[in-house]
C-alpha cells in the first residue's frame, strides 16, 4: 500500500472553500469552515480535517446542517451568555460563541457561555486556541447528540456515550509556549477510527471493542457495521466519568439535550459546549503571573525524559511541531481520505479536475492523477 501524498496547505484550503460554497453556504462561511478542517489537519489531527467533508456534505443533504445557519445570543445576563447555534456550521457558531464570550469576559472578569444546537465545532481545542489568542484563559465542556452512541460506559459493553471532548488553555509566559489541553474523554477520537481505516491500520491497545465485548483493534469494526463495536473511555472510570459529566454540563445546562436513543439517529452531529471564560487581568493580570508558569514549566521539563522519549512533552508541544512540519512539508493524506473528498465534492457538483488543480504537492505537480477507465 502506498503511503500519504502531501498537499500544499493553501490549495487545500481552497479546494474545501469551493466545495462548501457548493453547498450554498456564503463565501465568508465557507473559508470558515475550511480554515477550521486545515487547521485540524495542521495541528496534526486529521481526524478532524479533510476527512470530515464528506460528513459534513451528508449532513446538509439530510438537513442535520444548515449551510446558511446564523447563530444568536438568545439569553444575556451579565456574563452569562446563551447562544443558539441554528444548525449552523461548527465553524460559525463556535467563533460566533467565543467571540462573544471573550468580549464578555472583558467586561466581567469572567463569561460562562452556554452553546447549543451547533453542528460539529471541530477540534474543541480550536476555541480554547481563539480565547487564548485574545489573552484569555478557558476551559470547555461538549456533548454529542444526533450522531449514533460511540462510547461504551465504564463496565459496559455497548455503546451508549459520544467521545463528549474537554478542551482548555491558557497563555504562555516569558520562555514557554502556551499550555493548549485538548481530549476526546474516549480512549481515542472516532474520527482517528476513520484515519486507521484509510491507511489500512490498527487502532491502538484498549481503544476499542466488539459487538460482544471482545477488544479488537480492526477500525473496520466500527466503520464498516454502525451496530459492529463501540470505543472505550479513556483512563478507565475515570475517563467513563468525564464523559458523563459532558454530558450534564453540555448537554443539561445548555439545553442541547443529552444523547438518548431518540437523540441518537446517525443522521448528523449536533454539540452542545459549556465555556467558561477568564480574563487575568481580573485577577492581577499575567505580568505578576509570569514567574509561577516559568516556574512550573522549568521545572516539568527539568524531567529527565522516559526510556524512548527524546523529552518531557506538555499539552500543545505536538500540535506545534505537527504545525511546523506540515506547513514546510505539506499535508499528508491517505488515497482513501482524497478519493473520499474528490467523490464528495462531485455529488455537490464540483469536478474532479477543478479540485486537483488546486492542493498541489510542494514543489511538484498537482494532486492524485484523475482516475482513469
Amino acid at each position: 500500500m502506498s503511503g500519504p501524498r502531501r498537499f500544499d496547505p493553501e490549495g487545500l484550503r481552497r479546494a474545501m472553500a469551493r466545495v462548501f460554497r457548493a453547498t450554498g453556504a456564503s463565501d465568508e462561511t465557507a473559508a470558515a469552515v475550511a480554515d477550521m478542517l486545515l487547521d485540524a489537519n495542521l495541528a496534526g489531527h486529521d481526524s478532524h480535517g479533510v476527512q470530515m467533508v464528506r460528513y459534513y456534505l451528508e449532513c446538509v443533504a439530510n438537513g442535520g446542517l444548515d449551510p446558511r445557519g446564523e447563530p444568536a445570543v438568545t439569553d444575556a445576563f451579565g456574563a452569562v451568555l446563551r447562544v443558539d447555534g441554528r444548525k449552523a456550521y461548527g465553524a460559525v457558531a463556535g467563533a460566533f460563541a467565543m467571540d462573544r464570550g471573550i468580549e464578555a469576559a472583558r467586561a466581567h472578569g469572567v463569561a460562562l457561555v452556554a452553546l447549543r444546537n451547533s453542528h460539529h465545532l471541530g477540534r474543541i481545542g480550536r476555541w480554547a486556541e481563539r480565547c487564548m489568542a485574545e489573552g484569555m484563559v478557558s476551559v470547555h465542556f461538549v456533548n454529542v447528540q444526533g450522531h449514533r452512541p460511540l462510547v461504551a460506559p465504564w463496565g459496559g459493553r455497548e455503546a451508549r456515550l459520544g467521545t463528549n471532548p474537554i478542551a482548555a488553555a491558557a497563555p504562555g509566559a516569558g520562555r514557554h509556549p502556551p499550555f493548549v489541553l485538548d481530549f476526546a474523554t474516549s480512549r481515542i477520537a472516532f474520527g482517528k477510527v476513520h484515519v486507521a481505516h484509510d491507511k489500512g491500520e490498527v487502532l491502538p491497545e484498549g481503544a476499542m471493542i466488539a459487538a460482544d465485548g471482545r477488544p479488537t483493534r480492526d477500525p473496520a469494526t466500527m466503520i464498516e457495521n454502525e451496530a459492529g463495536g463501540a470505543l472505550l473511555a479513556m483512563g478507565e472510570h475515570k475517563g467513563g466519568g468525564l464523559a458523563v459529566l459532558c454530558d450534564l454540563l453540555a448537554g443539561v445546562l445548555t439545553g442541547c439535550g443529552v444523547g438518548t436513543p431518540e437523540r441518537q439517529t446517525a443522521d448528523t452531529t449536533i454539540n452542545g459546549m459549556l465555556s467558561v471564560v477568564i480574563d487575568p487581568a481580573a485577577l492581577g493580570g499575567f505580568g505578576p503571573m509570569a514567574a509561577e508558569i516559568d516556574a512550573l514549566q522549568d521545572w516539568i521539563r527539568s524531567c529527565p525524559a522516559a526510556d524512548g522519549r527524546d523529552a518531557v512533552v506538555l499539552a500543545g508541544d505536538p500540535e506545534r511541531a505537527a504545525r511546523a512540519e506540515r506547513l514546510e512539508r505539506g499535508v499528508p493524506l491517505a488515497h482513501a481520505a482524497w478519493e473520499g473528498f474528490v467523490e464528495a465534492a462531485e455529488g455537490v457538483g464540483v469536478a474532479r479536475s477543478e479540485l486537483e488543480r488546486m492542493p498541489r504537492e510542494p514543489d511538484g505537480p498537482a494532486g492524485p492523477p484523475p482516475a482513469t477507465g
